[in-house]
């Protein structure tokens, strides 16, 4: 995901991250090889990470204060930390493992919903109440901030800055250093 964003206002930022990952899970279904399905599961875990870690340092921060409704970006947070739970339970897992299969199906199911979801009630109120400059400068903050976010998930880390402000970047550098090793021993 870290072509998108640049120069895309936050709204499209976030629909363009959505198209990707709903494109990954597609190419999931449809590989053949197990090395094939093991780096696209990898992929969708990296990218739904840096997307829930984005969403939830800027994008749901400006939504509460615009929008006011905390009910809406509260359940968008609830989700996430849903979907983190599994990914965290397939982040390592290899396509022969037993859950695979059936984690990548759950995971899609709840990306499917949250899409939904954001795209049909928090996007379009966020569109309506920002002004077009305020959504370009939300939409360049988060494509910067993708280049520091987790690239793992961390379903017990706080998804509600302040601390995740803080925090995020740090796992995102512990994050880049793990896959960093892996990628050289492997």
């Amino acid at each position: 995901m870290s072509q998108a964003g640049e120069g895309q206002d936050a709204v499209d930022l976030i629909i363009s991250d959505h198209r990707m990952v709903a494109t990954l899970f597609d190419q999931l279904r449809a590989a053949t090889s197990a090395e094939e399905r093991q780096g696209l599961g990898e992929q969708i875990i990296c990218d739904l990470s840096v997307h829930a870690a984005v969403e939830e340092q800027l994008l749901y921060p400006r939504a509460r204060k615009l929008l006011s409704d905390d009910g809406l970006v509260n359940h968008a947070i609830d989700e996430h930390s849903e979907l983190k739970q599994v990914l965290d339970r397939l982040d390592g897992k290899a396509p022969d493992d037993e859950g695979f299969s059936s984690g990548f199906t759950q995971a899609e199911q709840l990306v499917k919903e949250h899409v939904s979801e954001e795209e049909t009630q928090l996007l379009p109120r966020l569109r309506a109440a920002a002004s077009a400059d305020e959504l370009q400068k939300l939409g360049k903050a988060m494509a910067t901030a993708k280049k520091a976010a987790p690239t793992h998930p961390h379903p017990h880390a706080p998804a509600k800055p302040p601390f995740n402000i803080v925090l995020g970047p740090i796992m995102g550098i512990v994050d880049k250093v793990r896959d960093a090793a892996k990628s050289h021993s492997g």
